[in-house]
């Protein structure tokens, strides 16, 4: 199973590496045909430097392409970009002379058991078949030490591009645009420019199974300086130079309609929301930093606001609790209420202890005149008692003396 997966990996390779060499001949070939000129195979020199690299690709590095930097699709970009600048200029020097009204004569290449393909649809079909090759062409190439999330997330990121780069190569549809020949050949340098991010390779994903705080801190800060790196790549190779086009073509060229105002301000949120995602990332280093991440300062908070309600509720708790133990108080006097001149004295200080051992100091009166009252009742009724026995005793020796007839 390896060698098979080695020799589709090495047929993947060899066949990405045709279509880059067939398209780019293709270019040349409308070139010579358009110019009227065979010298212009020339430029078909980079496809000796393709067949060098696959060679060495294959071989030295055993198919096992780079991680940070794609040589096959730089060596494919100077094939083809040069051969598009020529046919772009070519259909500009076309415009400008039937806007002279000078003879114009459409170039049409004829294809035996078709139909003619004028110049424009010729060029469109290149530049748009750059863009679709690019995509396929990273996608058929050998991961290398990309991982298949790495590669997933770059084509991803590939698409998009690709959609940006062809809208904004679209700017030709304008007439005062193409007619203007510093605006096309500063749409082509800014387009050129652009295409140069799909020679890197910078796409990093966090690992899932990390484990360990040193582990897990380093690579998330190698995550964020490759995310910092690929944001400033894609301000500088695209977005940004895509927006000073636009606001010059409107301020001074005064080319004012729909589609630049909607792609002007797209480019603008665009660089603002990078610029956004630039100072998260710089929080979120500051953080690890000092130990402590965003994920774990909300942790913290969601646990003290726990702890919060928590404590809320067992207060809530006690103060019922208090409050249902108020109705069973028990009074504990601490005190000798027999004192008569204690009582007579007026207030007399008690102390009253509650079930949750709390304990209140209150003055009464009325509480120890009323032990005071029973105290003395009680102490009545006992000598009551004493001289009712007493007498009855004497009455009981008056009948036993009378029965003796004493």
């Amino acid at each position: 199973m390896a060698n098979i997966g080695k020799v589709l990996a090495t047929i993947k390779a060899v066949i990405t590496r045709l279509v880059f060499a067939c398209h780019g001949i293709i270019a040349i070939w409308q070139v010579t045909v358009f110019k009227n000129d065979n010298e212009y195979w020339y430029l078909a020199s980079p496809i000796l430097l393709l067949i060098f690299e696959g060679v060495f690709t294959l071989t030295v590095k055993k198919n096992q392409e780079w991680k940070w930097f794609c040589p096959s699709v730089f060596i494919y970009l100077g094939l083809v970009v040069p051969a598009i600048w020529l046919l772009e200029l070519h259909k500009v020097d076309l415009r400008l002379q039937k806007k002279t009204n000078l003879t114009y004569i459409e170039t049409e290449i004829p294809i035996p058991g078709a139909t003619k393909i004028p110049t424009d649809m010729w060029v469109t079909l290149i530049e748009q078949f750059l863009m679709l090759t690019l995509i396929v062409g990273r996608w058929l190439l050998p991961k290398g030490d990309l991982t298949r999330d790495q590669l997933s997330q770059l084509l991803l990121v590939y698409i998009g591009t690709a959609a940006d780069i062809i809208e904004f190569f679209d700017s030709f549809k304008d007439e005062k645009v193409a007619t203007e020949k510093v605006l096309v050949l500063l749409t082509l340098a800014i387009w050129s420019w652009s295409l140069v991010q799909f020679t890197v390779v910078l796409t990093a994903t966090k690992s899932r199974k990390s484990r360990g705080t040193a582990h897990r801190n380093s690579s998330r800060a190698c995550c964020c300086s490759i995310e910092v790196c690929a944001i400033m790549m894609n301000i500088a190779l695209q977005d940004a130079p895509f927006l000073a086009f636009r606001l010059l073509i409107i301020a001074h060229y005064k080319i004012i309609n729909y589609m630049n105002i909607f792609f002007t301000c797209k480019n603008t949120l665009v660089i603002l929301l990078q610029i956004y995602r630039l100072y998260v990332l710089h929080l979120e280093k500051i953080e690890d930093v000092n130990g402590d991440s965003v994920y774990r300062k909300r942790r913290k908070h969601k646990t003290s606001e726990r702890k919060d309600r928590h404590r809320d509720r067992e207060d809530k708790q006690k103060k019922q609790r208090r409050k249902n133990e108020v109705a069973e108080t028990s009074i504990a006097v601490i005190s000798d209420p027999r004192k008569q001149e204690r009582i007579e004295g007026g207030r007399i200080r008690a102390i009253i202890l509650t079930n949750s051992d709390e304990i209140k100091e209150l003055e009464l009166t009325k509480l120890f005149k009323d032990q005071a009252t029973i105290a003395n009742e009680k102490k009545k009724n006992k000598k009551k008692q004493r001289t009712h026995s007493s007498e009855e005793s004497l009455n009981n020796i008056q009948h036993t003396t009378d029965d003796s007839g004493i």
